[in-house]
């Protein structure tokens, strides 16, 4: 049986930035993905904050990875009234941005094998065995496994400190032309629960797509094109699940991490999880380095330090799933109300006459004032979502 320090099974951007991580500290980790190539199917939206680019020191001028810079976003209610908020988020080259994420993984040392599943872990006393399948069936031993097998996390589940975490489906077209000015998301309780439809305009293209509870999601995103006189040429479909309420409450055991979509590391609001994702990663990696050289030199070190440290992040606050809970149980009529009052605001400039304006309209509003907290929860999860939900 072949032996290895750590193992990463997954190869999207979570677990290849564990990887990056991990071999940073000296390790050579083995990352296993599952598709013949890195970066395939493409099952996003593509839009990434631009923190991301801070966050990981990933170069602005490597223009290969991104296509658009937009710094606004549109908030649609029903009856069409709209709100505005500032943001700063890339339209990226998914496929390209998840292979510059393993190019430098390897580079480091890292080493990814693809076309390779991982079809059962079993824990030991040595750490855990994987049992893989690709040209052929193999067990490997390995001291450290991080689980960043993306949504459906069906290895992490079977682990019983995993609960399932809900999932919520979208489905997305890459059309030709620019719809567009800005990225925009239209929310209607009635034909989206618990979700919405997005506009992410690229060059010469948009992403447009829907993400909800409801059935017959195609159907519905049709409807919407038409009814918006949107028919330029369908040049891809996308579409998959995605985690709808947040990370899960426990997130290691004894050898394992888990990190990505597999550990629900999405905003509940806007449910996008690149960079949330990556941090997992990121710190997952340093953690489990610090776990192996303790083990090595018979010294110990306790993977529990993964949590505590996610546990720093506004993305962990308990206020985003608070929001995601107020904000999509509201019916068409509140969100039009709520639509009212800010109508033609952004509402991370509104100040002195605008706050006044704001606030007037809001006294106008019994039904809203009626939910203090709930508005409080919905600007407060908003705010963080806007850094936190690409």
């Amino acid at each position: 049986m072949e032996n290895i320090r750590a193992a990463i099974v997954g190869g999207g951007p979570a677990g290849l930035q564990a990887a990056i991580s991990l071999s940073k500290a000296g390790m050579t980790p083995t990352v296993f993905e599952e598709h013949p190539s890195i970066g395939q199917p493409i099952q996003c939206g593509e839009g990434l904050s631009i923190h991301a680019f801070d966050d990981f020191s990933i170069p602005i001028e490597e223009n290969k990875l991104w296509i658009d810079l937009h710094k606004k976003c549109k908030l649609v209610f029903p009856e069409g009234r709209a709100t505005y908020g500032d943001i700063q988020a890339y339209m990226i080259r998914r496929d390209k941005f998840d292979q510059y994420l393993a190019k430098q993984a390897i580079n480091l040392g890292a080493e990814i094998i693809t076309a390779t599943k991982v079809h059962s872990i079993q824990q030991n006393s040595e750490g855990v065995i994987l049992t893989t399948k690709g040209d052929e069936t193999k067990r490997i031993q390995s001291n450290l496994v991080i689980l960043a097998e993306g949504a459906r996390a069906k290895l992490a589940q079977r682990l019983s400190f995993v609960p399932p975490s809900p999932l919520i489906y979208g489905f997305e077209y890459k059309i030709e032309g620019e719809w567009r000015e800005e990225l925009e998301f239209h929310f209607d309780s009635e034909k989206y629960p618990y979700g919405y439809i997005w506009i992410f305009p690229r060059k010469n293209e948009t992403n447009i797509g829907i993400v909800t509870t409801a059935k017959e999601r195609k159907k519905r995103l049709d409807n919407f094109l038409k009814q918006n006189n949107i028919s330029g040429k369908i040049l891809k479909k996308m579409g998959g699940p995605i985690p709808m309420k947040g990370p899960i409450p426990k997130l290691y055991c004894d050898n394992i991490l888990v990190v990505g979509d597999a550990a629900g590391m999405v905003n509940p609001i806007f449910y996008g999880g690149i960079r949330m994702g990556m941090t997992s990663g990121e710190i997952a990696g340093k953690i489990g380095a610090k776990f192996l050289t303790s083990k090595k030199e018979n010294q110990f070190y306790s993977l529990s330090n993964y949590q505590s440290e996610i546990l720093k992040f506004k993305f962990m606050d308990e206020i985003n799933l608070k929001c995601h809970n107020f904000f999509y149980s509201r019916s068409n009529k509140f969100l039009s109300k709520l639509g009212k009052i800010l109508n033609n605001q952004y509402i991370n400039r509104i100040s002195g006459r605008e706050k006044i304006k704001v606030l007037s309209n809001l006294l106008k509003e019994p039904g809203l004032l009626r939910h203090p907290k709930g508005l409080l929860q919905i600007y407060k999860g908003f705010k963080i979502a806007r850094d936190w939900g690409f």
